[in-house]
């Protein structure tokens, strides 16, 4: 079994891959994180935004109700012995930050729906500095169509050795090889 965390400010009881946003790195799906101090501070981000949001529109409107955020961290098993390679199921493994990963995670980004049909996928995550980064790219890549100059700046640029790992399960099926462990959540600050 192979212990993944997700960081949210909503109180899961089951996973819906229906029920999740889309423009995300590798699509509309459910995410993990073999790291615990990662999916923390997603949580802590998340609770931050949404806090951040409803005050303006408690601002325009004082009669709104601002609502109570939580920030957990559910710890997750994957159900199979070897993630990388889980039976029966559509895998793609992003072993690091190169061309490929960033075509991918663009082109993801810019839809509400998972634009491949793997059942999982794993590589590293395009956090808040990536981002800033890609999309300071992102003009260049579209004229120059995605040249391998302008990725390879953009890649010496990106220190992908820092970036953290994530699990990406977009089918039911994936989702059916994740599990709540016996303590299901933590509540962090």
């Amino acid at each position: 079994m192979k212990d993944l965390y997700h960081g949210t400010i909503y109180d899961i009881t089951e996973i819906d891959v229906d029920q999740v946003k889309g423009y995300k790195d590798f699509g509309k799906g459910f995410y993990a994180t073999p790291m615990k101090s990662h999916a923390e501070n997603l949580a802590r981000r998340n609770k931050r935004i949404v806090e951040a949001k409803e005050e303006k529109i408690r601002k325009r409107n004082p009669q709104y109700k601002k609502g109570i955020y939580q920030a957990y961290r559910y710890n997750l098993e994957f159900d199979d012995g070897c993630i990388d390679k889980p039976a029966g199921l559509r895998i793609k493994v992003f072993r690091k930050a190169d061309r490929e990963w960033i075509q991918f995670i663009l082109k993801n980004r810019d839809s509400d729906r998972s634009l491949h049909d793997y059942d999982i996928v794993i590589g590293p995550t395009a956090d808040e500095n990536t981002v800033t980064i890609i999309n300071s790219y992102r003009e260049e890549l579209i004229e120059t169509n995605f040249a391998d100059e302008v990725l390879d700046a953009l890649i010496q640029e990106l220190e992908p050795e820092n970036l953290p790992k994530q699990y990406f399960f977009g089918t039911g099926a994936a989702i059916h090889k994740l599990r709540f462990k016996k303590i299901r959540r933590e509540i962090v600050g």
